[in-house]
């Protein structure tokens, strides 16, 4: 092989033609170009040594173009290019919901990472890996599989079923903008949940899992076809959302029948909380659930959100996400690209570190 030659996906390119014209900064314009700023390229693509320094380094060059080649999914020779323009996967397929004046082109990064990120969870579960299960198609036959629902420890209980089930429930909270609340993927043949947001409150997320788990059992998503969820605050989109909505409310809520208050109740976070923590004293479902089934009629989060803090309801789903990951991914043995993509479910840590349960 001749001197300056290397070897990447059966190419062999020689990474000091062009050389003149290509530098890292013009490469990480290239990306950002694409939808990949800084942050997300610090976190899922550069190696944990990297400072600002680096960028000046050109004999660094080749590694950073062979990390963003692996990640794009695209020859070297495209990266190593610097007329070419990086793209994501686009994912032409993928059924795009809720979205507000936002063009299927502007969420292919978010979209591409997710897919990337969900593939490395994938790749690196711990033995035994289970075969994946998926729940059953009606929710309130799903919660009644649910060993542990009483209530108390919703988000806890589902989460654990999901990834016990060979579902993995993915906390993606470093995503390229625009991002999307929720995805649910096949990837690799196995059911994924993909979450894009960084709420913490267990009756929204909670929610949240189960509205993108209704779109799984139904067989609304396929390998090359991720339903995406952009934004949870828009109402009615469509039979699929109505459906995984009552999917949810089936598994969270159950049988309860649980009046939806009135229309200045639900725009008061007193009257919400005082409601809804009496809704569940009556029937044993928890508060936190029963809130963000009322919310989903209105789409006023803020008030839900308000009214999930004056019970103390507001924090705890990020540290519940975090901790089944731990549990049920071999972080340590993944390879370094992997690592690498899933240092983005726990931002400023690093993978499998203390950081990550807490």
């Amino acid at each position: 092989m001749p001197s300056g030659a290397l070897r990447y996906l059966g190419e062999t390119i020689d990474w000091r033609s062009n050389l003149a014209k290509r530098s890292i900064p013009l490469l990480m314009r290239r990306l950002r170009q694409a939808g990949f700023g800084s942050e997300f390229v610090s976190a899922a693509i550069l190696p944990d040594w990297w400072d600002q320094s680096c960028v000046n380094q050109p004999e660094l060059l080749p590694e950073i173009e062979i990390r963003v080649g692996r990640f794009l999914a695209v020859p070297l020779s495209t990266v190593s290019d610097p007329e070419t323009t990086l793209e994501p996967l686009g994912y032409p397929e993928a059924r795009l919901r809720c979205v507000r004046d936002i063009g299927r082109d502007r969420l292919a990064p978010a979209i591409h990472a997710a897919m990337r990120i969900a593939g490395a969870v994938v790749r690196n579960l711990k033995e035994p890996v289970p075969a994946p299960a998926r729940p059953p198609s009606d929710g309130l036959a799903w919660r009644q599989e649910i060993r542990g629902f009483d209530g108390s420890s919703v988000l806890d209980a589902i989460v654990e079923d999901l990834w016990t089930r060979g579902i993995p429930v993915v906390p993606a909270h470093l995503l390229p903008t625009p991002g999307f609340q929720g995805l649910a993927a096949v990837v690799e043949d196995r059911p994924v949940v993909v979450l894009g947001h960084r709420h913490d409150e267990l009756g929204r997320v909670a929610f949240r899992i189960a509205h993108e788990i209704g779109h799984i059992a139904r067989g609304d998503c396929t390998p090359d076809a991720p339903v995406v969820d952009e934004d949870e605050e828009i109402l009615e989109d469509g039979e699929m959302e109505e459906l995984a909505d009552e999917y949810a409310v089936r598994a969270l809520v159950g049988e309860a029948a649980i009046p939806v208050p009135s229309p200045s109740a639900l725009g008061n976070f007193r009257d919400l909380a005082t409601q809804a923590a009496a809704a569940a004293r009556e029937t044993g479902v928890d508060a936190g659930s029963i809130i963000f089934s009322w919310v989903r009629t209105t789409g006023d989060y803020a008030t839900a959100t308000r009214a999930t803090k004056a019970l103390y309801l507001a924090t705890g789903a990020t540290r519940i996400l975090r901790q089944y990951f731990k549990r049920f991914v071999d972080v340590e043995g993944a390879s370094l690209s992997d690592q690498e993509l899933m240092r983005v479910i726990v931002p400023g840590s690093p993978p499998g570190s203390d950081a990550s349960s807490r």
